[in-house]
């Protein structure tokens, strides 16, 4: 299995989650960035086998800085980018209309997404997408920016199931973490989404599957594969290795 996004570096003991991970048969993670200080705690984490990094500035980041800090930080980004360790994505970028930022900060915001767009395309790095309640905002500032070539991934997908054409048009993946688990409209959602660009992830530590407890863990990836299987009417082993294709495919591992 591959956990297609998680936040490896923010778990209690990191390197214990990856030996229990690898344990419980997921043999690749992409581990999700965030900000700065994450990218440095990222990028410790490296040496882990089956580990691959993404850098990004999350919108909730974004929204926490002034115009000054963003733009410090997306040439930071850069640095990072050309520090290595290598990444295999940018992300996560994009926009966050929910309750849980500043909406204030929706111009800050879309100025580091449409930023961080450019320096995927300069890079030709798929990106790995933040959307919450700004899906046609985002679908309209992706058009007139343009993807990478790579592509990339809707992470932890909240498409509302009707709008997942506009999305599956741009050739991006579609990942679903716990709430797949969970919530039927996610249930529907993931049965629009044809194999080949289906993604299962964990977001751990956060948004534990059903029947689990938080803190989430990557070893939990299995439950949300196993809800992939059961909406697509297919055995759990060709979900895993369908959703483990796709996501080696689209990070170019």
């Amino acid at each position: 299995m591959f956990d297609a996004h998680n936040h490896l570096d923010r778990c209690e003991d990191p390197h214990e989650e990856a030996t229990l991970a690898a344990s419980s048969g997921i043999d690749g993670m992409l581990v999700a960035g965030v900000d700065p200080a994450g990218w440095e705690a990222q990028a410790r984490l490296s040496h882990i086998p089956g580990v691959l990094l993404a850098y990004g500035l999350h919108p909730w980041a974004v929204a926490a800085m002034d115009d000054a800090a963003v733009e410090e930080g997306l040439r930071a980004l850069e640095r990072r980018l050309d520090r290595g360790p290598a990444a295999s994505a940018l992300g996560e970028l994009g926009l966050d209309r929910s309750g849980a930022v500043d909406p204030t900060s929706l111009d800050r915001q879309e100025r580091a997404f449409r930023a961080q767009l450019r320096l995927a395309r300069e890079r030709d790095l798929p990106v790995v997408l933040h959307i919450v309640r700004a899906h046609g905002r985002a679908l309209s500032i992706l058009r007139q920016e343009g993807l990478p070539r790579a592509g990339g991934m809707v992470h932890s997908a909240s498409t509302p199931p009707e709008e997942l054409p506009r999305w599956l048009e741009l050739g991006l993946h579609i990942s679903f973490s716990g709430s797949v688990t969970r919530h039927p409209r996610a249930r529907e959602a993931a049965a629009r989404v044809p194999l080949d660009r289906l993604l299962a992830e964990t977001d751990a530590p956060d948004q534990p599957p059903l029947g689990t407890e938080a803190p989430n863990r990557v070893s939990n990836l299995g439950r949300v594969v196993q809800a992939l299987a059961e909406v697509h009417a297919v055995s759990v082993e060709e979900m895993a290795a369908r959703t483990a294709e796709n996501a080696r495919r689209v990070l170019g591992a």
